[in-house]
């Protein structure tokens, strides 16, 4: 036990950012913790919570009370079980530590145990947050008694463990009877499209069955012969038991809950003694096989360009040919309009775009307001989310020296690296916000202008990303994939932004409702103001992410 403990706290390490020394960065750093936890997880919590409560009130009188907390719980299983093949096959196969542990005299099991508590406490932060919520929402509403609450804190902590538990089943099987999977850019491939159809084929599956009509969810929660629901107690019968033990058979539900659980540790622990070292000895780490050339054809081939261009060039390769950049950075500037499309059929019979698109059709003040908010907020969280600005020195890694030695100056490279996320970024925003300008008939001028108020929008998140990043950048990753998933800064970056953003949506609309201005004159005062962040952003990097930067040492 004692090196399954040191070995789980050893790794734990390697996802934790740089620890800073400098007493104003640190400052910096827990008010940027502090802004993330009430500006992302507590409203995020407060919205599952409510969801839950209302949901939970409504069926209770028609004797199904449990029904909407297992369903969330069910979902929150079902998106962990997808979003945690990669981290598994990442953190079991091509992390870095693999040479390492390998020749020292530990059994397999010590090894999968040690690497899964690891990712299971890494990867569950925000689900442990979601799962609370929701059963807190539940309690309320039922009025369930007070030891429930201690129900509820142990099934927040242990209720990641069996959608973990299968996608490491899964990931060792499939490594023991394929033999393409070779590195770690194969499986980013394969589990990305994976990903991309699972949460097409839920989105469709629900759409079939009547969307999110209120009327229809309620009635469907409450049919006793619910054949989703029956299907997920099947997949996840551990959420029945746990739910169940709240309200009745407390002792009887808990010990069928742990026998869930102990069974699927103790199957995943067998399966991976008898095949995790027979999979793990053959894979390289490489991200393929490069082709041996030349010093002379190599030099042959060079071409003198402006060190811009060249550090442009650089930068759009290493997003476009690495996998793990390429899925989480680039391939949701393309996607997000498949998304926004699956909520437009998800409404069902009350869908609310339909009215606001007639408004639009007929010049309606507000509703065209509502519209460019829309646009400006949909191109922060669209850059924030990508993580391309937020990211632009954690991805440099160990080759951050690089930096400091070429002949740019920083504010040049910093530049390069803005570019680089707001042709990606705006380019993406452009697309869709023409073609929705075009299909609302709104005009030359009102679509310039979206095209604008979007471009300074995406301006300002990736200026201020690369300031959030330059504060504290986590350098030390053994795979692109951690240097994402273990970086704070792109968290804290999508928390401040959509802060910002949402409180000048807020005050714009405000502004609109209890002033006599009007909607053009709130919308160049929402511009003017889009546009002294940006200025502001810029000055950020000129004068501190700069001066971060040739303090880092490496």
């Amino acid at each position: 036990m004692s090196i399954f403990l040191k070995l789980t706290m050893a790794l734990l390490k390697t996802v934790e950012p740089t620890t800073e020394e400098k007493k104003y960065k640190k400052i910096f750093y827990n008010i940027m913790g502090f802004i993330a936890v009430f500006g992302i997880m507590l409203p995020m919590a407060f919205f599952v919570g409510v969801i839950i409560y209302a949901l939970t009130s409504q069926l209770l009188s028609m004797g199904s009370g449990t029904n909407a907390v297992k369903i969330f719980l069910h979902l929150v299983s079902v998106f962990s079980f997808i979003f945690g093949i990669n981290v598994i096959f990442s953190v079991f196969y091509f992390s870095g530590d693999i040479e390492n542990l390998l020749p020292l005299p530990l059994k397999p099991y010590q090894i999968i145990g040690s690497k899964f508590t690891a990712a299971l406490i890494s990867e569950s932060i925000m689900e442990f947050i979601v799962i609370i919520a929701a059963f807190a929402g539940y309690i309320i509403a039922s009025g369930a008694p007070f030891y429930s609450w201690i129900i509820a804190l142990f099934g927040m902590i242990t209720l990641p463990i069996v959608p973990l538990i299968y996608c490491g089943i899964l990931c060792m099987l499939i490594m023991l009877v394929t033999r393409f999977i070779k590195n770690k850019d194969t499986v980013n491939k394969i589990t990305g499209l994976l990903t991309f159809i699972a949460i097409i084929g839920i989105a469709v599956m629900v759409s079939n069955s009547g969307g999110f009509d209120t009327e229809h969810l309620v009635s469907a929660l409450a049919d006793p012969q619910n054949a989703i629901l029956s299907t997920m107690d099947f997949i996840f019968p551990q959420i029945h038991f746990l739910v169940d033990s709240t309200v009745n058979n407390t002792f009887i539900n808990m010990l069928f809950y742990l026998g869930v659980n102990i069974f699927a540790i103790a199957l995943f622990m067998l399966i991976a003694h008898l095949v995790y070292f027979r999979t793990v000895v053959e894979i390289s780490g490489a991200s393929g096989q490069t082709s041996r050339k030349s010093f002379s054809a190599i030099v042959g081939k060079m071409k003198q360009r402006r060190p811009a261009m060249t550090y442009l060039q650089k930068e759009f390769r290493l997003l476009f040919r690495t996998p793990a950049y390429f899925t989480n950075c680039i391939l949701i500037n393309l996607i997000w309009p498949v998304f926004l499309y699956i909520v437009y059929l998800l409404q069902g019979k009350t869908n609310f775009l339909d009215s606001f698109i007639y408004d639009i059709h007929n010049g309606n003040e507000e509703t065209v307001l509502f519209f460019l908010l829309g646009i400006s907020a949909v191109s922060v969280l669209i850059t924030a989310a990508n993580c391309i600005s937020s990211s632009a020195l954690t991805r440099e890694g160990k080759h951050f020296a690089f930096m400091k030695y070429i002949p740019m100056s920083y504010m040049a490279q910093i530049n390069v690296k803005a570019a680089v996320s707001i042709i990606v970024s705006g380019v993406g925003m452009l697309i869709y916000v023409i073609a929705a300008a075009v299909y609302l008939n709104l005009g030359i001028k009102i679509t310039l202008f979206c095209c604008l108020l979007s471009l300074c929008s995406v301006a300002f998140v990736s200026y201020f990303g690369i300031f959030m990043d330059s504060v504290n950048p986590k350098l030390v990753w053994d795979d692109e994939l951690n240097a994402l998933r273990g970086n704070y800064n792109i968290f804290f970056n999508m928390a401040l932004a959509i802060l910002l953003e949402g409180a000048t949506c807020a005050g714009a609309y405000l502004l609109f409702r209890f002033t006599d201005l009007g909607a053009l004159i709130i919308i160049i005062m929402l511009f003017l103001f889009i546009m002294l962040l940006t200025a502001f952003s810029y000055l950020l990097c000129s004068y501190k992410a700069t001066k971060n930067i040739d303090e880092l040492t490496f």
